[in-house]
């Protein structure tokens, strides 16, 4: 192996402080804001709508049987509407490869640490830290928010009221992506929060997977292909069968998107075994050119048949650029700055506040200018730069006030110290 080849892999084998158990992956926290502001765009276009403004939040479904692009061509979209309509879910997206990276990796480390993995202090190290904000904004969403008249969403409180209380319990037993599936509309203002319950269900079968597995890499292999053959059976028979049963199945596993997280965790694999021909080909910077420039290619040109399947195509790109912008010391784009680093540090808050701060700032901007159904460039900008420094502000007010203190009961549980805990020492 090349001299610098073997510099990369000590690097990346230098996030890991065997004395003192820390990992700390840099970087990690600007790409979790920006997948956070790609979340607020699209949320930010589809209240627009909800609201009864013009904006540039669609559907890619069956009634599109063209590419994007073509549609742009044919001026049946305008240029933005494909990027609004994809940027939100591949944020999505690559939270999830994320997640499944973070947490392998930390779970190989700790089992090769002390010999095994914990599962009471696993479950307790998530629970800590997903579930007082999540819980804190089920509470607002349902009970406090729907009181004022600047959180109101119409189209989705009406189709709410008939299911509130079955869509509340569901989300009250970490359900939420589960209620989403049976019902026809997501909780005003708390839209978001399905994707925590697909966490937290992979957090169900993932401890026990590392823990128990004799060939990590074949198990990961194993759960995701068993996953997707699930999917595509679930898909074929809701294709032709009219019963709600299967509508509801293809619903809630076209949104629990495991594989993303297991391919996120084959990504862990490979760092932590040091697997040096994979490294190389994701570290290499042709790679790194390319997995940055498919990202708009594959929204403007991939074909509404392939819409179910390409999340797997943005996983694979997204690990590559977790890859290179946490353990490359040779990454094309540094995001280890400090202000990244805050913005990261919040981006839960960030996630989680999000919509009813944008639901709020139209409520005012309309009550107080007088916002039209058409916005101007204008007043799209004042939409967009008052929302997400609202939702900065309240996230990090929620951060330090609320959040800090269940993060530090976390970290006396850690086996291994990992992320700003680690930083800090």
């Amino acid at each position: 192996m090349p001299k610098g080849d073997a510099s990369l892999l000590k690097f990346a084998a230098g996030l890991y402080d065997m004395e003192s158990r820390r990992v700390y992956f840099p970087g990690l926290n600007g790409l979790r804001f920006i997948a956070a502001l790609a979340v607020i765009f699209t949320h930010v276009e589809l209240m627009k709508k909800f609201l009864g403004h013009a904006s540039h939040w669609i559907i890619l479904d069956e009634r599109i049987r063209v590419v994007p692009y073509q549609e742009i061509a044919n001026r049946n979209l305008s240029w933005l509407s494909p990027v609004i309509a994809n940027t939100g879910p591949l944020g999505v997206v690559f939270f999830f490869v994320l997640s499944g990276f973070l947490i392998t990796y930390l779970l190989l480390r700790e089992k090769d640490a002390v010999g095994h993995i914990s599962i009471r202090k696993f479950y307790l190290r998530r629970i800590l830290r997903i579930w007082p904000l999540y819980y804190l904004v089920l509470i607002i969403g349902f009970f406090i928010l729907p009181h004022f008249d600047w959180f109101n969403v119409p189209v989705q409180r009406r189709l709410l009221e008939p299911v509130f209380w079955q869509s509340f319990l569901l989300c009250l037993f970490m359900l939420p992506n589960m209620a989403f599936a049976m019902f026809p509309a997501a909780p005003p203002n708390i839209g978001q929060i399905w994707s925590i319950g697909v966490e937290e269900q992979f957090y169900l079968i993932w401890p026990w997977l590392i823990r128990r597995a004799k060939s990590v890499v074949r198990s990961i292999i194993i759960f995701m292909v068993v996953f997707i053959a699930l999917k595509m059976l679930i898909l074929a028979l809701d294709h032709y069968t009219d019963y709600r049963a299967f509508q509801i199945a293809r619903k809630f596993f076209a949104m629990s998107r495991l594989e993303s997280m297991a391919l996120g965790a084959l990504g862990a694999w490979v760092l932590f075994e040091k697997k040096e021909y994979w490294l190389k080909i994701a570290y290499h910077p042709l790679i790194q050119v390319l997995s940055y420039i498919l990202i708009p290619f594959l929204i403007f040109f991939t074909p509404i048949i392939f819409q179910n399947v390409i999340h797997l195509v943005y996983s694979v790109i997204f690990l590559v650029i977790i890859l290179n912008i946490s353990t490359n010391p040779k990454t094309l784009i540094n995001l280890d700055f400090r202000g990244f680093d805050f913005l990261g540090r919040i981006s839960f808050g960030l996630y989680m506040y999000h919509i009813m701060v944008i639901v709020f700032v139209l409520h005012a901007l309309k009550n107080t200018i007088g916002l039209n159904r058409d916005l101007s460039a204008s007043e799209n900008l004042l939409v967009y730069s008052a929302s997400i420094t609202l939702t900065i502000l309240i996230s990090t007010l929620s951060y330090y006030l609320f959040e800090r203190k269940f993060i530090r009961v976390k970290s006396g549980l850690s086996v291994i110290v990992s992320g700003d805990e680690a930083r800090k020492e």
